[in-house]
This record gives C-alpha cells, sequence and structure tokens, in this order.
C-alpha cells in the first residue's frame, strides 16, 4: 500500500505493472513512454500542469536516497500541451521528444 505521498515499497513498485525508472541502474525497465515528459508531483507543480486528486501515476522512479521501505516515487505523463515547454530541463526536453 503507497505511503501518504504514493511512494511504493521495492515490492509494490515490482507488482504494481508499470515502467520504474531504477537510477544508478539499467534506468527505465521495460522501455519507457515514447513522446510525453514523464516527471514527479513537485515538477509537474513547477510547470503548472497540477496533478489531480484522482490522477494515477504513469511510472515509478527509484530514489537511491530515499527513507525506506519506500524508495519509489510516483511520476506523471504531461504532453507538450500542459505544459511550457521551454521551461523543460534537456533531460526532461529529450525524454519528451
Amino acid at each position: 500500500m503507497p505511503d501518504r505521498n504514493g511512494w511504493l515499497t521495492r515490492n509494490e513498485a515490482a507488482e504494481c505493472g508499470k515502467p520504474l525508472y531504477i537510477t544508478g541502474g539499467p534506468g527505465w525497465r521495460p522501455e519507457r513512454l515514447k513522446g510525453w515528459a514523464i516527471l514527479p508531483k513537485y515538477r509537474c507543480a513547477q510547470l503548472k500542469a497540477h496533478v489531480e486528486a484522482t490522477e494515477q501515476p504513469i511510472a515509478y522512479l527509484h530514489v537511491r536516497n530515499a527513507i525506506p521501505p519506500y524508495s519509489y516515487a510516483p511520476l506523471y505523463a504531461r504532453d507538450k500541451q500542459q505544459i511550457e515547454v521551454s521551461q523543460l530541463t534537456p533531460g526532461e526536453l529529450a525524454e519528451a521528444d
């Protein structure tokens, strides 16, 4: 069961069936969704593309320095019409193409 911020444990992340990004490891498993900016909740808010209360994560990010047992942060998909593309970082922009 996710914590109050929607983070998952390792087992929950493995069982959820959504793409995972493993930091410092193999990267995306399986392949990431193409054509979308995949962002954490705080970054969506910075880009004024807020996460709705009922919106489900599209993927999860493994955060190495997270406090166990919850170490997988939820990620949300945003297309180029939802965000100001000029405010994306180079890494975010490359992923959105």
